[in-house]
């Protein structure tokens, strides 16, 4: 099987930048994914990856190297880009400083057992698919929180203080789940639950809404072709799926954006509310600056971009000048 690789390229002791470099790889279908990268490794003998907790992502998705490469060229085609876990911490290639796994452990660790510490270790690969760590690079991480959840399940009889420990600063109040595995793992279920357990958040980080823009439709009636974005959320919205080509056939433009299914941080609302517009932010500006001039959303969403779109705004520090329709009022 051919593949077209993109991969990184960074060492922190020479590079002041990364940057990515491009390889045309034959590998059997039925090897894993990381056999994979000795194949790269041949071609440019500066590329390194980790000798233990082989995790990288793969087009975004976090993994590690067991799954077979047919089964990622059916999920993702062909054309693949090799990165580490995390970028910001990458020290050579796919290599990175994971100190702050062990930092997250050290929350619960008068807690557990060396039974828990190896649960928590199985957790590698979805402590650095967190999503949070976009906003916030100093956030604990998914995994210490899906610990915590094992703990109590399992009564742990320091609950409360197991609780009190994940809600400390860029704790479980700044947490959305979002799928980020390339084999997927949906703990929301865990952190939501954790959530209605822990004692409600002291400090929401509001954001003031003085002087902000009242949401008002544009008229879009001068523009040859409107582009046309759709936003479908963490879950997928089947009744969105089925309006991309009517709105083609009638003329519009189908503009496509890389934050169309991920979270806009209205799980975050009146937990952090600076975060939550931060990541409502970054939708609607990936939607406008990919050329859309309407957004296309379940109502829940519209109403929620629409009602805080002075102070979206005013986090971003830029105008987002973009027609907000919820689906059940969009018609081409």
């Amino acid at each position: 099987m051919k593949l077209q690789i993109r991969a990184f390229f960074f060492n922190a002791k020479t590079d002041y930048l990364p940057y990515y470099k491009n390889f045309k790889i034959e590998i059997d279908e039925d090897d894993s994914l990381e056999e994979l990268l000795p194949l790269i490794k041949e071609k440019n003998r500066f590329f390194n990856y980790p000798d233990e907790n082989l995790y990288f992502r793969v087009n975004s998705l976090v993994t590690d190297g067991k799954i077979k490469i047919k089964d990622v060229v059916a999920k993702l085609g062909s054309e693949l880009t090799i990165e580490p876990t995390t970028k910001y911490r990458a020290t050579e290639h796919l290599i990175i400083n994971d100190d702050d796994f062990e930092e997250s452990y050290k929350i619960l660790e008068p807690y557990c057992t060396q039974e828990d510490r190896d649960y928590y270790n199985k957790f590698y690969g979805q402590h650095y698919a967190s999503a949070t760590f976009e906003y916030n690079k100093h956030y604990i991480g998914d995994a210490i929180l899906i610990l915590a959840a094992h703990l109590i399940y399992n009564k742990n009889p320091h609950r409360e203080e197991i609780l009190r420990a994940i809600t400390c600063d860029n704790g479980l109040w700044d947490a959305e789940y979002e799928e980020n595995m390339l084999i997927p793992q949906d703990y929301s279920g865990t952190i939501n639950m954790l959530k209605e357990l822990a004692p409600a958040p002291e400090d929401i980080n509001r954001v003031s809404d003085f002087g902000v823009r009242v949401y008002k439709d544009r008229d879009l009636s001068s523009e040859d072709v409107i582009g046309v974005a759709f936003y479908y959320g963490k879950r997928d919205c089947k009744e969105i799926y089925q309006l991309p080509q009517e709105v083609i056939e009638k003329g519009y433009k189908e503009v496509k954006f890389d934050h169309s299914h991920k979270s806009c941080g209205k799980a975050l609302e009146e937990s952090n509310e600076k975060l939550a517009l931060l990541k409502a932010g970054r939708v609607l500006a990936d939607a406008y600056d990919s050329g859309a001039g309407l957004l296309v959303a379940k109502k829940e969403y519209i109403d929620y971009f629409k009602k805080n779109i002075g102070k979206i705004e005013k986090v971003l520090n830029r105008d987002i000048l973009i027609n907000l329709v919820d689906i059940d009022n969009f018609s081409v």
